[in-house]
This record gives structure tokens, C-alpha cells and sequence, in this order.
């Protein structure tokens, strides 16, 4: 049976490239723009089938002479095949964010997403890190979409355990160790359907990113090949009956890219784009000869197939292009798609022509030992992750000089504090900010005070999740948040009586996404509805019996009230390559009204809350916009917010007076 696989080593399948161009087309246009195909990033299950297919087909069809060279033979293919193209894009792009992305909320740890990828585990650290793929600010991180590249890789390092039993129960014409082979093979992929079921529901993150509940998509294109091209089981089909598989084949994966929605994904949309693949790669495997239908001639035309061909160049570049472009010119115009497009076609055909092809196909590399290859692949993923740690140094020193004089003014800041007399009043004490990135945000003001009272500055922050936020949408934690009740009992573990405890939360909602500003007048109408009264009540009784706890333990607890909101990020506008991105064209101010109106439901809350506990109620709103038509984040040329809601030093400055008096009148 090796003998004879070995002999087929050389077929195409032609089909193949064709579902490749599919996939990765698919993936652009939803990554471009999700309303051109709502399912479209079914694609990457698409590719998943596909690869599950081709690898064993390259594992049974390849000769060896040993185990171990199974092994090595494989793992060299794969190292060629992948590595080149990734570590290429993983330098140049790198290089290129290191200049136009800057240091920002939204770009944190994206040099690390590169680094894990380097060795196929950034689906890892992405779900220890983020917010999940669907997550807005995830558009910003140029290296995302290596998470399915880590899925791959990681399958690789276990499906071949298995079809080395099948080969060597083929070689020794064990029949029943055969059969138990593929019967352990389809029993893994089952428990993974499973497992994805039940994550999709339990633990999202877990079920999108890792492989083991993604281990049946591999696995489905793996026992196509098994049972109809080693099995010849289901292969002698009619040509009528071939016709019905492609058409049903075709409907799963239409309606897959048209319909899959995130909320139910991977279980259950993407259970029907992997199967309409299988059926189209059963029906392009037993296909012979070139298809003499119009629509076949046309799927595997030339240009489709270039594009099957370049597809992982594809897929790698077309999402840094799409990154850089939102962090300069912007991705929101028909001329901007345009753009991308045509950058995305050019740098992915220079890639496959330069450094897939030569390094897959050339002379030098086939010469070459297993073992030799897969040292000198070694060897550059650990040269490529000192030259990404570079990118990241540079991409620091750049933030460094090019955004700290303008969001913190050393000068002013010295000045100010100069004149700030210290006394011992906080001396014993501590002031704990206790929150979201909105407590963070007071970072710079918390060390000040803690330097003129003599007191500790502390903080207990978890980023994205709230804590007492009497506003009722940032009320559904994300599951990766602790509970209040977790928080509350890390207050309590880290603070004693008379310590000042300032929560702050992010509680008024955004008035613009990350690309463009919302419709005002309909998120006013969205916060005053009686549903969403009744929700916030609910939730200050809620919050009325967490602050009663803290109060109990002689605590004294500051509500900090929200600060104004932007449209325009200053992080992301104020130099000269993304000065016409369409997110910056509101300019630095705000109408002061509609900032009046956005607070006044939430506001509500924390007087009543206030009132209701004796608790300390600060707001800074007045001392960030004293004017009298506009808020303003940016005053002469000095920017007191660092994007679209974070406070910078510069605004830090300005509320240190306020603070430290009522910090001074509270250790009294």
C-alpha cells in the first residue's frame, strides 16, 4: 500500500487551490468590511478542512525509510512550506509598526502576539491576553491573524502520532490495528465536537482559539482522504450522484459565508462550511481531467488558481496592510479598499515569488539533510525574535520621542508640583484606585498625592472589567473579569481603616467606535428608556451593599464620576501620516451639552448612591471642561487625553488641587 501511495505522490487535485482562493477572499472581504460577507470569516474553517485533507495526504503518500524519518520528513516539509512567508511577514511587518503604529491602549502587546507566533503559539497568548477575535480593538493588532497558524502548527505536532500507527499497521498489513487507528481518529473527533459545543457556550475564548476544539476541523479533511482515497471507500460514485455532493457542498459554504453569525460560532456555523468542504473535496478528488462546465472552467481558471496558490501570502498580509492602514490613512472610504487591496495582491505575489517559491522548490534547501533544515529554521525563529524584540525597542523609543511631549509636559508638571506644599496627612495610609483602565488612567495624579500627603499609592485594576459602574451596559462582565465579590475581598485584603479606596469605571457610553463616530442622537435615546432606568435601580441597590461592605472595614470610598468622552483618539491623530484618517476629522473638541446629556442618566446614580451611604462623590468633570460651548481634549498644544476617554499626565495635572484637597480633608 506504501508502494503504491508512494506512486501517486505527484497528483494535483485541482479543485484544491480553487477552495484556497475561496477561503482566503472570503476572510479579506469580511475583514474589509463585515457587511460584504457576514460569514466570511468562515474561511479559516475552510482552510482548516483543507489542511487537515492535504496533510495526510503528504503523510501517507511519502516514503520513508524509518519512523524517525517520517517524522523529520514531515516536520521539514511543513517548515518550508510555513515558516518562510510568516517569518517574512513577521520582520517586515514588525519593522513598518515600529514607525506607524504608536504606543497606545489599543496597540499593547502586539510585539508579543509576534514573538509567540514565531513559534505557532500566538492563539495562546491571545487567550490569555484578549478580549476575543470579535473584539474591536483585535482590529488593531497586525499580528492576529497568526492565531490560525498556531491551531495548525499545534495539530501538527499530535495528528501525525496517529497516522503513524495507520502506516505502520499498512506496512505490516495489521488489518485490525488499522481499523483501531482509524476508529481512535474519528473517536478524537467526535470528543472534539464536543468539547467545541460545550466551550462555545462555557469558555468562548478557549473554544475559538485553541486546538482542541478545533482539532475535528483538521480532522474532518483528514478522514476524507483516509476513507475515500486510502479506503476506496465512497469513491466509485456516479457522475450524477458526484454532481449532488458538489451542489450540497456548494449551499453549506454559501450559506455559511452569507449567514454564520460570531455569537454561536465555532459551535454550531462551523460545523457547515466544514462539511460543505469535504464534499467539495470529495468531489474534486474524484474528478478527472479539467471540468467542462462553464462554471468549472471558470472556478479553475488561471487567476483563481494564482490565487489558491498565493493564498497563505494572502492571508498573512492582507491583515497587516488592513492594520496599518487603520492606524494611518484610515480603512473607511471605497478608495481606501481599493487601496488595501492592491497593496494586499502586490506584497502577497512579491512573497510568493521570493521567499515561498525559491525556499519550497530551490535546489539549495532540497539538498539539504531534514535535520539541517530544521536546525537552520531553528536558528532563524530565534534571530527573527530578537529582530521583533528590536522592532519593539524602536517602537518604544519612538513613542518615547515622538507622543510624551505632548501628553505629558515635564516642565509644567514640575512647576506644579513645586508649588504644592507636602505635609505628613496621609502619613500610614494609602489611596487604592480600584477599577477598570479608568482607575488606571489616574495613575500619574495617585503617585503625586501619595509624594505631598506621605501616604501609599496602590491600585487594584482590571482592564475591561468595572467595578461598582452604575451604568447598566458595562454591567455583563466578560468572563475573564473577576467578580465584584473577588474584588471587594482583594480591597479588603490590601487596605486598613482611614485608607482612601477611589472607584472609577468607564460608565458613559462610547460615542464612537474605533473607525467612526456613533449617531448621537440615538445613543441619548438609548439611555433613557424606562427599561434601562429600571436596570441601573437594580444595579445601585446591587452597588448600595458592595460600598456598605467596604465602609464597614472603616474605608473611605470616593465614587470618581465619569470623565468627558471624544471622538477623535489623540494617540492615533496627531502625526503627519494619520492626520487624514476619517476617525480624526471631528478635531479635539466636543459639544459640552451633548457631554452633559451623555452623563446625566449615570450621574443620577452615583448622587443617589452617594446620598444613600455617606460615600464621597468627586467629579472632575468641570476642571476637564470649564469652557463654556465645548470639552476640549487637546489645550495649547498640550493634549489632556491620550485617545477617545483615557486621561493623560496633562490632564492628570489638572485635578491634582482637587484631589489632594479632598484627600487632606478626608485624614483630617
Amino acid at each position: 500500500m506504501i508502494e503504491q501511495a508512494s506512486k501517486a505522490e505527484g497528483k494535483y487535485v485541482l479543485g484544491i487551490d480553487s477552495l484556497r482562493a475561496l477561503a482566503v477572499w472570503s476572510v479579506i472581504f469580511y475583514h474589509l468590511n463585515s457587511n460584504f460577507l457576514p460569514g466570511g470569516f468562515v474561511g479559516v474553517d475552510i482552510f482548516f478542512a483543507i489542511s487537515g485533507f492535504v496533510i495526510t495526504k503528504s503523510l501517507l503518500e511519502h516514503r520513508s525509510k524509518s519512523f524517525f524519518t517520517f517524522f523529520t520528513g514531515f516536520y521539514r516539509r511543513r517548515f518550508v512550506r510555513i515558516a518562510p512567508a510568516l517569518f517574512f511577514y513577521l520582520l517586515v511587518t514588525g519593522l513598518l509598526a515600529s514607525y506607524f503604529i504608536p504606543k497606545a491602549s489599543l496597540s499593547g502587546g502586539i510585539f508579543n502576539t509576534a514573538n509567540w507566533a514565531i513559534f505557532g503559539a500566538s492563539n495562546i497568548q491571545l487567550v490569555l491576553t484578549s478580549d476575543g477575535y470579535f473584539a474591536e480593538r483585535m482590529d488593531f493588532n497586525p499580528f492576529i491573524q497568526t492565531w490560525s497558524l498556531g491551531v495548525e502548527e499545534q495539530f501538527y505536532l499530535f495528528y501525525p502520532i496517529l497516522i503513524a500507527v495507520l502506516v505502520f499497521a499498512i506496512q505490516k498489513s495489521y488489518k485490525t490495528l488499522k481499523n483501531i487507528a482509524i476508529a481512535a481518529l474519528i473517536a478524537v473527533t467526535v470528543a472534539s465536537l464536543l468539547l467545541s459545543s460545550w466551550q462555545t457556550e462555557n469558555d468562548a475564548l478557549s473554544a475559538f482559539y485553541l486546538l482542541p476544539a478545533r482539532f475535528w476541523e483538521l480532522a474532518a479533511g483528514g478522514l476524507l482522504f483516509l476513507l475515500v482515497s486510502r479506503s476506496n471507500r465512497f469513491s466509485n460514485i456516479s457522475k450524477n450522484l458526484n454532481s449532488v455532493n458538489l451542489g450540497l457542498g456548494l449551499v453549506f459554504v454559501v450559506v455559511s459565508l452569507l449567514f454564520a453569525n460570531t455569537n454561536d460560532f465555532p459551535y454550531f456555523w462551523a460545523i457547515p462550511p466544514v462539511l460543505g468542504t469535504v464534499l467539495l473535496l470529495h468531489s474534486a478528488n474524484i474528478q478527472t481531467g479539467r471540468p467542462s462546465s462553464l462554471i468549472g472552467k471558470l472556478v479553475t481558471s488561471r487567476p483563481i488558481i494564482y490565487f489558491g496558490k498565493i493564498s497563505y501570502s494572502l492571508y498573512l498580509w492582507h491583515w497587516g496592510i488592513f492594520v496599518l492602514m487603520r492606524w494611518t490613512i484610515g480603512l473607511s472610504y471605497w478608495w481606501h479598499y481599493l487601496i488595501a487591496i492592491a497593496l494586499t495582491v502586490g506584497f502577497s505575489a512579491l512573497s510568493y515569488k521570493f521567499v515561498e517559491t525559491p525556499i519550497r522548490t530551490g535546489k539549495f534547501v532540497k539538498k539539504r539533510l531534514d535535520f539541517t533544515v530544521i536546525t537552520a529554521g531553528a536558528m532563524a525563529a530565534l534571530m527573527l525574535f530578537f529582530a521583533v524584540d528590536f522592532s519593539k525597542a524602536e517602537y518604544m523609543r519612538r513613542a518615547t520621542a515622538i507622543s510624551d511631549p505632548q501628553f505629558t509636559d515635564r516642565k509644567a508638571t514640575i512647576q506644579k508640583l513645586e508649588q504644592i506644599p507636602s505635609d505628613t496627612s496621609g502619613s500610614g495610609h494609602s489611596v487604592i484606585f480600584v477599577g477598570d483602565s479608568h482607575a488606571g488612567h489616574y495613575k500619574y495624579m495617585g503617585h503625586w498625592i501619595a509624594n505631598k500627603t506621605g501616604s501609599e499609592f496602590k491600585s487594584i485594576i482590571h482592564y475591561g472589567c468595572s467595578y461598582v459602574n452604575l451604568q447598566f451596559f458595562t454591567y455583563l462582565r466578560l468572563s475573564r473579569c473577576p467578580s465584584e465579590e473577588k474584588i471587594t475581598q482583594e480591597i479588603i485584603s490590601k487596605a486598613k481603616a482611614g485608607d482612601i479606596i477611589v472607584l472609577s469605571s468607564f460608565s458613559t457610553p462610547r460615542i464612537a467606535t474605533l473607525d467612526a463616530a456613533a449617531d448621537k442622537s440615538q445613543l441619548l435615546e438609548s439611555l433613557t428608556t424606562k427599561e434601562q432606568d429600571a436596570s441601573r435601580e437594580k444595579i445601585l441597590q446591587h452597588s448600595v451593599e458592595i460600598v456598605r461592605k467596604l465602609q464597614a472595614k472603616g474605608l473611605h470610598v470616593v465614587l470618581a464620576a465619569p470623565t468627558p468622552v471624544f471622538v477623535t483618539p489623540a494617540d492615533r491623530c496627531i502625526r503627519w501620516f494619520n492626520k487624514m484618517n476619517p476617525i480624526c476629522e471631528a478635531g479635539f473638541k466636543e459639544d459640552k451639552n451633548f457631554e452633559l446629556q451623555l452623563r446625566a442618566p449615570v450621574m443620577k446614580s452615583y448622587e443617589a448612591l452617594s446620598n444613600k451611604i455617606g460615600a464621597t462623590l468627586w467629579d472632575p468633570f468641570p476642571l476637564l471642561c470649564p469652557k463654556e460651548k465645548y470639552c476640549y481634549s487637546e489645550s495649547k498644544g498640550r493634549y489632556l487625553f491620550v485617545d477617545q476617554h483615557h486621561l493623560s499626565s496633562n490632564g492628570n495635572l489638572l485635578l491634582v488641587d482637587s484631589f489632594l484637597a479632598l484627600a487632606r480633608s478626608l485624614w483630617r
